[in-house]
């Protein structure tokens, strides 16, 4: 069966197949004006990218042979419309193509109970940590770590989205693809992690981490750094050059995940690294006058001991800004399991000074700054006044136990502080005012009860002392944030060992944000946060409080028409 539809010249469709059985006929084709313009007669067994351009207004007929191949990405899109419109999905259904309209999308997305309602997720594939997060004008850009081609890990590209409220979303064409098609290779590996910078020229270049073709996820792979200039419509990069190649002494294979910035009182571009040296965690200084020719400056910062004792393997997605005059490293170590709890997945920020190259540590401690364990790889972009960023919210302990389209989701967007205490502080950025259904102050105990249920909800409020949060859900779960004088935590009634806690000698405030099953909690303006995702709770029936009056807000979804 072909699917029509009309296209504009300029107008491309990219699409991943591949061939299940050989043909006598195209497995995929488009007509224009009664002629073959673009025909694909074999593929390989494993996906491979195509894209076609038209040279030509006019209808487009696209033929599929389904019985011979698969297709798992498909879009059609115009340069000229893409800061608009987005791409526009051609998904397959059955044998047939269908071309969604953002409606058709929107409904995607709702017919799935357990599709968030406020945080950001791919249409179909594996989503994993944010890259190249930045601010362009008044649109925000989100680039991501994403498998097209399955809800697991696999080769990684980055695919890529732009709001302008941090809460809707326009899908844009996938920005970077593995060197390689690593699966014909029988590896893994491609564009890993990396961020964003803004030149005095206001030209944006991105940094990342190529994992050369791997045939072991834990030791002996390549890791190089690179750089990428987008084309103009941010669509695609118009260069992509190879800037490191070197690893310094001490380091192994774990070499990754750059964040680069330029300092004014030094005149230099500066590159930090995550890595291990001599086999403790570590985070690397490079320097450059040019960004592209970069020499190694120091290790900038060892992680205390314990963490290489408890399976610590290397720093990854490392983050170094100032904010309000202070120097915050953060970094995630991967492999690192707490020894008392058992939790993983952590990220941690150390507070300091930063001149002429070199980071002071202050005497405050390591900071944890999520007791959850489902905040990672935390990656934040700077403003004139403050500073937002997201998070991965996933935990690779514990995976996705129900099938779906699509695996991973982002964090709530969280703006960043530092306290009297120089405690790095997170709150949520909540969503716009377009997206509230309802809000009430309410009494203690029962705050809400309702048959049709609530997906999306903020629950704040201020206790004088102990207090006990009850989420109620749709098949009789229950998700419970209590503070008894002494620890906070948060827990699913039956399922949760109580590891997800934290000590603390009281609690100011609280807000709890759910979404679709998604906790995040916020406590003492920020400075304690916890983050969740349980898959048994896809909506609210009751929500009780003891200890407290509180404000209740309800959300509609992001993405409903």
């Amino acid at each position: 069966m072909s699917l029509s539809f009309n296209v504009k010249q300029g107008q491309r469709i990219d699409v991943w197949l591949r061939e299940t059985k050989p043909a006598n006929q195209p497995l995929f084709s488009v007509r224009i004006r009664n002629e073959v313009a673009f025909k694909i007669t074999t593929a390989p067994r494993y996906y491979h990218y195509f894209s076609w351009t038209a040279w030509h207004d006019g209808i487009a007929c696209l033929d599929w042979l389904a019985e011979h191949s698969d297709i798992s990405l498909c879009y059609t899109w115009h340069p000229d419309t893409l800061p608009e419109h987005g791409v526009s999905f051609i998904a397959t259904e059955g044998n047939a193509l269908r071309l969604l309209s953002v409606q058709d999308v929107a409904n995607v997305y709702l017919q799935d109970s357990l599709r968030p309602a406020l945080h950001f997720s791919p249409r179909t594939g594996w989503m994993n940590d944010p890259n190249g997060l930045h601010r362009q004008g008044d649109e925000w850009h989100l680039f991501y770590q994403y498998h097209p081609h399955s809800t697991e890990w696999g080769p990684m590209h980055w695919n890529h989205a732009v709001s302008k409220d941090l809460y809707h979303w326009r899908h844009y064409p996938v920005f970077l693809q593995p060197e390689q098609n690593l699966v014909a290779l029988g590896a893994t590996g491609g564009a890993f992690s990396g961020s964003a910078f803004i030149d005095a020229q206001g030209q944006t270049r991105f940094w990342y981490t190529e994992r050369l073709p791997a045939y072991d996820l834990y030791r002996g792979y390549r890791e190089i750094q690179k750089m990428a200039v987008p084309l103009p419509g941010y669509d695609k990069p118009e260069s992509v050059k190879t800037v490191l190649t070197e690893l310094p002494p001490g380091v192994d294979c774990d070499f990754r995940d750059p964040k680069v910035w330029y300092e004014e009182a030094d005149a230099t571009f500066y590159m930090i690294l995550g890595a291990a040296v001599h086999g403790d965690p570590a985070m690397l200084l490079f320097h450059s006058e040019d960004s592209e020719r970069w020499t190694f400056h120091h290790v900038l910062y060892t992680a205390p001991k314990y963490f290489r004792e408890n399976g610590g393997r290397c720093v990854e997605c490392p983050d170094f800004f100032c904010l309000d005059g202070v120097w915050v490293l953060i970094i995630g170590v991967v492999g690192y399991t707490e020894p008392v709890t058992g939790r993983h997945n952590l990220l941690f920020a150390q507070t300091g000074d930063f001149r002429n190259g070199n980071f002071t540590p202050s005497a405050q401690p390591l900071q944890m700054l999520d007791f959850g364990t489902d905040f990672y790889a935390l990656q934040t972009w700077g403003e004139d006044d403050s500073r937002t960023g997201f998070a991965w919210l996933y935990n690779w302990g514990t995976p996705k136990s129900v099938d779906s389209a699509w695996c991973g989701e982002m964090s709530l967007p969280r703006r960043f502080h530092l306290n009297a205490q120089q405690q790095l502080c997170m709150t949520p950025i909540l969503p716009p005012a377009s997206l509230v259904n309802s809000e009430e102050n309410v009494a203690e105990s029962v705050l809400w009860s309702s048959a049709e249920g609530s997906k999306a909800c903020v629950i704040a409020f201020r206790p004088s002392a102990d207090f006990c949060l009850t989420l109620s859900g749709d098949s009789g779960q229950q998700i419970v944030l209590d503070y008894d004088d002494k620890v906070l935590t948060l827990r699913e009634k039956g399922q949760d060992d109580g590891r997800y806690h934290v000590p603390l000698a009281s609690v100011q405030d609280v807000t709890l944000c759910f979404d679709t099953g998604i906790v995040e909690v916020f406590a003492n303006d920020g400075s304690v946060c916890g983050t969740r995702r349980y898959y048994s709770c896809s909506a609210l029936s009751q929500i009780k409080l003891t200890g407290a009056p509180a404000m209740i807000t309800h959300y509609r979804a992001a993405y409903k028409k």
